[in-house]
């Protein structure tokens, strides 16, 4: 437990010491809601069914944090200690394995969280949203989409062969991603194919069932297979592919 306490603070100073990697991770959503809720406003609207801009794109840029976790920040992070030879020195210590990955994986959660949440917080007290119906609910929702885009962000990491390509790559992924979320346009005044290729992306359905707790709602089921499907499959992947070092 030492290793594992001493190993999580030197992860959260490393993060603190990136301040563009923090801002991303905590600040970047609240920020832009705030920004989108300044110049639209969350007045009823009929293309948000007689609801407010702010009350119809919270649950979808609350999960930003979430999603910048496992395409950009975990595969970054993990690149990088393996680029430098960290991981392979961590890996030659008495240190085990798994108080490594608890360890990343408690740094990267715990921030997830925070910047899902301090969204939701300025969501409710700057633009008037209505509290959540289910508080509990809406955190869950928010952990069974962190677990799986952390189990995305692990595989990644073990398939990028560079820093540089878990950028480059990893930036493109989050916009395809942000846009399928949902966020930032109403799903209902979309096609039929555009709301079908939205159905694959996981950021979907984890603000699907974000969405459903706030207003109260059942889970619809498959959001939930999906996100769960997504968790043990990738899971299994990046146990599988883990690597310590820079080579194949």
């Amino acid at each position: 437990m030492r290793g594992y306490g001493n190993l999580t603070t030197a992860f959260f100073k490393s993060q603190l010491r990136e301040p563009v990697g923090f801002f991303f991770l905590l600040v970047f959503s609240p920020v832009l809601l705030l920004i989108l809720g300044l110049i639209f406003g969350n007045e009823p609207a009929p293309e948000f069914g007689m609801r407010g801009f702010v009350d119809n794109m919270l649950p979808g840029i609350a999960v930003i944090s979430i999603l910048i976790v496992g395409v950009v920040s975990v595969p970054q992070n993990q690149l990088i200690l393996r680029a430098s030879g960290a991981l392979m020195r961590l890996r030659v210590t008495p240190l085990r394995p798994r108080t490594y990955v608890a360890a990343d994986l408690t740094v990267h959660f715990v921030l997830g969280i925070v910047g899902s949440l301090l969204t939701l917080v300025v969501g409710v007290a700057v633009f008037g949203v209505d509290p959540p119906d289910h508080l509990v609910m809406v955190i869950l929702a928010l952990v069974l989409g962190l677990v799986a885009m952390l189990a995305i962000g692990y595989t990644l990491a073990a398939i990028y062969p560079s820093v540089a390509a878990a950028t480059g790559v990893g930036n493109v992924l989050m916009i395809v991603l942000m846009l399928s979320s949902g966020a930032f346009f109403p799903a209902d005044g979309l096609n039929d194919g555009v709301r079908t290729v939205m159905t694959f992306s996981p950021v979907h359905h984890l603000a699907e069932l974000v969405r459903a707790s706030w207003t109260g709602g059942p889970w619809p089921w498959v959001s939930v297979a999906v996100l769960l499907g997504v968790a043990v499959v990738f899971g299994i992947l990046s146990t599988v592919l883990f690597r310590w070092d820079k080579g194949r």
